[in-house]
């Protein structure tokens, strides 16, 4: 099978004397006071340079070349003095590890600085120097007594204290997968064969999940992973929406409005009236929405998918499953968010609502009641369950086939391009709902009279008086729009998970796919 690599004691004392010293002279002279000051700071400073030496010592001395050495020359099967890369796909497997191309890749990118597909003794050496440090600080969070050796025990209680439950099985287990003498503890130097060959974002956010994981015969999530979830997604979401909020302006203007204006009419008629700027009115709303609305989207579908993952026989997750999770995902961030959503559409339209978003809350308030900021919610509703079930699933599916038509898993801005096509498809089949949203969204505005009773009612009225190619008004700058926004929303937050190590071993393929 081809790998297909992708580049991407004393100090106490004197301290003591010290303090005798300032005592008796303090009566005397008043300058002993400040000799005591200096005496006992140095004292102090050493004494806590003394700990972090000591603490830095605590996991065993620091790893010497023959340490190094002894860990290449078990991977080297063949003695050839360079780790292939079906020696590395050994040496993982036999500890727990993923063995698929894409995890091989990302070892090899950190390991094989020359790109050659092979690591030398020398390049083996220098990158576990460079991880020690990370490795040693991982190891002594879990080297709860400080001995030197990590107990079964010690899991227990380190793993609870990171917010994951442990019991005594799974302790057992972790020791005895990285245990080479059989003694039942895990000194530095076998903790450190394991940690050499994770990636750097995984062994710095998630060593203690990984090892976990690769010991225990199910899905193992680090529960700390929901916040940076919400924090990806929503970095992801508002940088995608603020720079397609021109696209975006046009796009519901299109929408909302019903004498068949054509996209280039419209740019015309907003940079005419209210310049560049005015492309970006309305986009206030809908940024303060999608960063909590994305966020929700992708924390919401990964938790899912991760629920029906540790329920999972086969350890994958099958494609309605996929779908039930985009749904989810969908009505979630829909309920929480619409207000932004509503406000945006009233402020996009020609003749919307002007003003900060204070304002314009204020205005829509005094005239329609709290039920303005949920005009249209039915349409937003089913729109958001069916295409983030669809986009998702999609997205999920279009990555699959590329993994199966290319051998290995998309990069990042591929993963973009994937998740731009794959919206598209999603917005062509819920257009109509998205035009029958935005237009109960704004009728009752000036120049948009009252006309709908509710989303069903809009569409078949709609359908009726424009044809059913009036369903789909506005379809090209939607194509525009979302395309360059749903790229640039999975383009960010593929690029951020990988760097910190968001999914942690559930993200790798387990195995190479024949």
């Amino acid at each position: 099978m081809k790998l297909f690599i992708f580049r991407g004691g004393p100090g106490r004392p004197r301290g003591l004397r010290a303090r005798a010293s300032a005592a008796a002279a303090a009566s005397a002279v008043g300058v002993a006071g400040g000799l005591f000051a200096v005496t006992a700071g140095s004292a102090k400073a050493r004494e806590q340079k003394t700990r972090r030496r000591m603490r830095l010592r605590r996991g065993g001395r620091q790893s010497s070349k023959d340490d190094i050495a002894k860990i290449f020359e078990s991977m080297d099967a063949d003695g050839s003095g360079e780790i292939d890369a079906e020696e590395l796909r050994a040496a993982v497997s036999q500890l727990g590890l993923p063995s698929g191309d894409d995890y091989l890749s990302e070892v090899l990118t950190s390991a094989d600085p020359d790109s050659s597909g092979t690591i030398s003794k020398a390049e083996f050496t220098q990158y576990v120097r460079d991880k020690e440090k990370a490795m040693l600080e991982v190891f002594n969070k879990m080297d709860v007594d400080g001995s030197g050796k990590i107990t079964s025990e010690e899991i227990q209680s380190a793993m609870a204290q990171m917010g994951i439950q442990a019991s005594a099985a799974d302790g057992a287990r972790m020791v005895e997968l990285l245990d080479q003498n059989s003694d039942g503890t895990i000194t530095f130097d076998e903790f450190k064969k394991y940690t050499a060959l994770l990636p750097a974002a995984q062994l710095k956010s998630n060593a203690a999940y990984c090892w976990m994981g690769s010991s225990c015969d199910r899905v193992i999530t680090n529960p700390r992973e929901p916040l940076k979830q919400l924090l990806v997604g929503g970095v992801a979401g508002a940088a995608s929406r603020f720079i397609t909020a021109p696209l975006q302006r046009v796009r519901v203007v299109l929408m909302a409005s019903q004498a068949g204006q054509a996209p280039l009419a419209v740019v015309k008629e907003v940079f005419k009236a209210e310049g560049l700027a005015g492309f970006w009115r309305g986009s206030t709303p809908r940024i303060l929405k999608v960063m909590p609305g994305s966020a929700i989207q992708f924390a919401t579908f990964a938790s899912v998918k991760n629920f029906f993952l540790r329920r999972s026989k086969t350890g994958e997750v099958t494609v309605p499953q996929t779908l039930i999770a985009g749904g989810v995902a969908g009505v979630a961030a829909c309920l929480v968010v619409y207000p932004f959503t509503s406000l945006a559409g009233q402020m996009s339209v020609a003749g919307g609502v002007q003003g900060s978003i204070v304002q314009v809350s204020k205005q829509i308030y005094q005239r329609f009641g709290i039920g303005g900021f949920y005009k249209g919610l039915q349409g937003e509703l089913l729109g958001d369950m069916w295409g983030f079930m669809l986009g998702f699933g999609l997205y999920d599916l279009a990555n699959d086939l590329f993994f199966r038509a290319a051998g290995r898993k998309p990069k990042s801005l591929e993963k973009g391009l994937v998740g731009g096509t794959t919206a598209c498809v999603s917005v062509t089949t819920s257009m109509p709902l998205l035009l029958a949203t935005t237009r109960m969204q704004v009728q009752g505005l000036p120049g948009y009279p009252v006309l709908y009773k509710n989303v069903l009612d809009c569409l078949v009225k709609t359908a009726k008086q424009e044809g059913a190619a009036g369903l789909w008004k506005g379809i090209l700058p939607s194509y525009a729009q979302i395309f360059p926004c749903i790229f640039i929303s999975y383009f960010v937050y593929e690029a951020l998970s990988k760097e910190l190590g968001l999914g942690g071993l559930s993200k790798y393929d387990k195995k190479t796919k024949k």
